[in-house]
């Protein structure tokens, strides 16, 4: 890359923009950030870091890197879990995943909550160039969460979860946390698209965490087509359409909504997650080597029956499989 090409990638990164709007709550910007040609990191444009608790339910608290200041004047619980949300392309911390686990998290309560913010670093129609930052936010998070461990924060404590190019990030900060090794992260239907040729360290996989768990919703398409973790659930076989994501279903439920039609079976992770956190009994799954299998009743009996998300087993191992409703509430116990 030219001295001059270099230059002018990071006069654009250090405009206050670029413009951007928000297309039914979609963030869309005039021009790509890339983050591999110019590598100074904005702490609150580029990637901030929001904590909210059950004392600031509404209002975020930043937290920076090496900032004790900030993080004394915080909320923030030494003697709490910690669960750090990435949000997917075209998102932000501000957007329905996020508000959603957010919520859901608040209302058990005891809970330290991080919602990562880059939707500079992660807007669209940028693909491309969202699916590389992925690598500079995941890095990026694992030093915040190297300073947290060094104030006092309970590494085992800790949970990551991200949603598409989220799972992503939340792969590449476990495999770069240097105080210790990340408990668990959960992958939302790990984004798929250039993920599939790329190398494990650029993505989720199950050396990035003690436990990881994924959950498939639009595997093929828009999500990644393989396990990824030491156990991959794959609700209504993991693929699109899930139940009440048909054309005709999403124009009679959100008929203004355009994303709604192209994302309906994607968001179904974070959505069945969001209602695992407050259902102690939901979403039972069934150890199988395919879906047909699991239709069949022809499933494993050396492996322990599970709940899909916030209440899995940490012995499940491998395939598992089971049906949900179309509509919320989604899980059928």
């Amino acid at each position: 890359m030219a001295v001059s090409d270099f230059l002018f990638v990071c006069l654009l990164s250090a405009l206050p923009g670029p413009p951007r709007i928000s297309v039914d709550d979609a963030i869309l910007q005039l021009f790509p950030i890339n983050k591999h040609k110019c590598h100074k990191i904005d702490p609150i444009r580029d990637i901030a870091f929001q904590l909210y608790t059950v004392h600031n339910p509404l209002q975020p608290q930043n937290l920076i890197i090496d900032d004790d200041k900030l993080l004394a004047e915080s909320h923030f619980n030494f003697s709490q879990p910690t669960v750090f949300y990435f949000h997917a392309f075209f998102e932000s911390s501000s957007t329905l995943s996020a508000t959603l686990i957010k919520t859901a998290y608040l209302q058990r309560g005891g809970y330290n909550i991080i919602l990562l913010n880059a939707p500079r670093l992660e807007a669209g129609p940028w693909y491309y160039t969202a699916a590389r930052n992925t690598e500079i936010v995941g890095q990026y998070t694992a030093k915040l969460i190297d300073y947290l461990v060094s104030r006092g924060m309970y590494l085992p404590s800790l949970h990551l979860i991200g949603l598409s190019l989220g799972a992503q990030m939340a792969g590449v900060c476990g495999a770069n946390v240097k105080s210790g090794r990340v408990f668990r992260i959960t992958g939302l239907d790990p984004a798929g698209p250039l993920f599939k040729k790329w190398p494990k360290h650029l993505r989720l996989d199950s050396s990035d965490a003690e436990f990881v768990d994924a959950i498939h919703t639009d595997a093929g398409i828009f999500g990644f087509p393989r396990n990824v973790g030491h156990v991959d659930f794959w609700p209504n076989k993991g693929i699109s359409p899930q139940p009440g994501c048909t054309k005709i279903e999403v124009k009679r439920t959100t008929p203004d909504n355009t994303l709604a039609l192209i994302f309906c079976s994607h968001w179904r992770a974070y959505q069945f997650y969001a209602e695992s956190v407050v259902n102690p009994h939901g979403f039972v799954s069934v150890p199988c080597e395919s879906w047909q299998d699991y239709l069949d009743g022809d499933c494993r009996a050396d492996l322990p029956i599970t709940n899909m998300g916030f209440y899995v087993d940490y012995s499940a191992k491998g395939n598992y499989f089971l049906k949900t409703n179309a509509q919320s509430p989604f899980s059928m116990e």
